[in-house]
C-alpha cells in the first residue's frame, strides 16, 4: 500500500445545500446520505489511521456535499494540515459565511464548481444556487487572500454542457480577473448507478427518469455514444478503486466516490477496518464488476482520449455560431467589463493594504 498514492474523499456533513441535476443528490432523493456533521477529533483519528497504513496524497474535504455547511470547516481543514499532507475543499460558494477563516486555515486548493455566467443558464445545471451570489463570494474570496497572504490556489471550475458555451469566456475572465485559476470538466450523469440504469440495468439501480433524460440530452459528451468507447478501451486499471478511497461523514467507506447509495455500496467502518480488507471488499465486490465490465470507470475519469473529441465535435455540431477553438485555447479578449472589473477589485484591495 506505501507504493501507491492515495488520494481520500471524505464528506465532512451529509448534505448539500443545491440540487444539480447532474449529481444523485439532486437525481436520487429517495436515497438520503448519512446525516450530521463530521467533528474534528474523528477527521483527525481517520488522517492519522490513514499515513500510518499508505502514502497518502491529500484528503479532500468533499464527495457528494459542501463543506461550508459545515460549521467548523476552517477548524477541519487545520486539522489535515496539521498532519503536513495536502487538503482540498470544493463548493458551489453559494455560502459565504465563513470565507475569511477558511481562506486563514489556508487549504490547498478551493474549488469552485460554475456552469453559467449569467442565471439563466447557471440555474438549471446548479439548481438552487444563484450565480450572482457566487459571484459576489468569489469576489470576496479574492479580498480575503489577499489580505490574509494565504498561499491558497483557487481553481474555477467551468462545467461544459451542450447549452453553454457561449458563457465560459466571461465567467474565464471574470475568474481571471480576481486571480483565480481557471478549468474546464465535461459535465456527465452520476452516480455509476443512473449510468448502469441508462444502460438497462434494473436489479438495484434507481429509475431513469424525464428529468435525467432532460440532464442527457443537454450534456456536450453524448452519453450513449461515450460509454459505448469507454466500453471498448483497453483501461483495466480503475484508479477510482485502487488509490482513492470514498469516507462518509460518519467515517464509514464506500465502495467508490462514485456510487451513491449508502445501504447498498457502504463496506465498512474505517478506523477497525485495515487498508488491505478494505481492498479486498472492494475488488471482490459485485457493483465493481459491474461498472468495469460497461466501462463505466473508464467515462467517470475520462480515461480515453476518444472521450474528449468526441464532445468538442458534439459542440461543434450544435453551436455553429460559436468558434469554439479559440474558447478552448483560452484566447479571450475582455469583454463587457469583466475583466477590468477583477483588476479594479483586486486594485482596492492594494489601497486598503497600502494607503497612499
Amino acid at each position: 500500500m506505501r507504493k501507491t498514492s492515495w488520494s481520500f474523499d471524505v464528506d465532512i456533513v451529509g448534505r448539500c445545500n443545491l440540487s444539480c441535476p447532474s449529481c444523485p443528490v439532486g437525481n436520487m432523493g429517495g436515497t438520503p446520505l448519512q446525516s450530521g456533521y463530521m467533528t474534528p477529533e474523528l477527521l483527525d483519528q481517520i488522517v492519522r489511521k490513514a499515513t500510518s497504513e499508505c502514502n497518502v496524497a491529500n484528503f479532500a474535504l468533499y464527495n457528494w456535499t459542501e463543506p461550508f455547511i459545515h460549521p467548523k470547516l476552517p477548524e477541519m481543514i487545520r486539522t489535515v494540515k496539521a498532519h503536513q499532507i495536502g487538503c482540498d475543499i470544493s463548493t458551489n460558494l453559494n455560502l459565504g459565511k465563513q470565507i475569511d477563516a477558511v481562506v486563514a486555515a489556508n487549504p490547498d486548493t478551493i474549488k469552485i464548481s460554475v456552469s453559467g455566467f449569467h442565471q439563466k443558464n447557471y440555474g438549471v445545471t446548479h439548481r438552487g444556487g444563484n450565480v450572482e451570489t457566487v459571484k459576489e463570494n468569489m469576489k470576496r474570496l479574492a479580498y480575503a487572500k489577499t489580505i490574509s497572504n494565504s498561499t491558497t490556489r483557487i481553481l474555477v471550475i467551468f462545467h461544459r454542457y451542450i447549452d453553454n458555451q457561449s458563457e465560459e469566456a466571461a465567467m474565464r475572465e471574470f475568474a481571471t480577473g480576481l486571480g483565480f485559476d481557471f478549468t474546464t470538466y465535461w459535465a456527465y450523469l452520476m452516480p455509476i448507478e443512473k449510468n448502469l440504469a441508462f444502460l438497462g440495468h434494473t436489479e438495484g439501480m434507481p429509475k431513469l427518469t424525464e428529468e435525467d433524460r432532460a440532464l442527457v440530452d443537454r450534456l456536450a459528451l453524448p452519453l450513449s455514444e461515450a460509454l459505448e468507447v469507454s466500453r471498448k478501451s483497453e483501461v483495466s486499471r480503475c484508479k477510482l478503486r485502487d488509490s482513492q478511497m470514498a469516507i462518509n461523514s460518519q467515517g464509514k467507506v464506500m465502495l467508490c466516490c462514485s456510487v451513491f447509495d449508502q445501504s447498498r455500496y457502504t463496506l465498512a467502518d474505517f478506523l477497525t477496518t485495515p487498508l488491505k480488507d478494505l481492498q479486498k471488499k472492494k475488488h471482490s465486490h459485485d457493483m465493481c464488476t459491474t461498472c468495469m465490465g460497461e466501462g463505466i470507470h473508464v467515462l467517470m475519469t475520462y480515461g480515453d482520449q476518444k472521450l474528449e473529441k468526441m464532445a468538442l465535435e458534439n459542440v461543434k455540431k450544435h453551436n455553429p455560431e460559436i468558434d469554439i477553438e479559440t474558447t478552448y485555447r483560452g484566447i479571450i479578449s475582455p469583454s463587457n467589463g469583466v475583466l477590468s472589473l477583477g483588476k479594479r477589485m483586486l486594485a482596492a484591495v492594494e489601497r486598503y493594504l497600502h494607503p497612499a
